[in-house]
């Protein structure tokens, strides 16, 4: 089972992602969008030590000339920042959500686009999707269904 995380406040100077307890650099653009009915799309694209542009599943993949940096945010720093965590084989059934290491529950939708800069080649043309879009983004919210059935979506950081 592989563990990935985004430590953030939001911002993208702000943010960090790690694979396994270490953490990546060179990435191009992170999706992430898992729901109730099943949808399990979690999808990395980073430039390698390479030099080229590798785009991989999360949970299935291997990641392949990966770069990966020492933890640029000290203690103190982390103090205000938010931890996302998902524990998974890539099958959603068996994933697992934390936030600050507090296991989350009730959560129907999961959306993540992190995309650090302005990439035409980007994952949207792998996905039929319009809510991808080409220009420089930061979006992540979580939809929970509440006790009277009713949803409600937060930002997560």
């Amino acid at each position: 089972m592989a563990t990935f995380s985004i430590e953030s406040n939001g911002r993208l100077e702000k943010t960090a992602i790690y694979y396994n307890g270490e953490q990546l650099s060179g990435l191009k653009e992170l999706f992430l969008n898992l729901d109730e009915d099943g949808t399990y799309d979690a999808i990395i694209q980073y430039e390698g030590t390479d030099k080229k542009i590798h785009t991989k599943d999360i949970f299935f993949d291997y990641f392949d000339n990966v770069k990966v940096t020492p933890p640029v945010f000290t203690a103190e720093e982390a103090k205000s920042l938010r931890l996302f965590t998902i524990e998974s084989d890539g099958i959603i059934d068996n994933t697992e959500l934390f936030l600050d290491e507090e296991p989350l529950d009730g959560v129907v939708n999961l959306f993540i686009h992190i995309k650090p800069t302005e990439n035409k080649s980007g994952l949207k043309s792998l996905f039929n999707k319009n809510s991808i879009p080409d220009l420089v983004e930061f979006r992540a919210e979580i939809t929970y269904r509440n006790i009277d059935n009713s949803l409600e979506t937060e930002e997560i950081f």
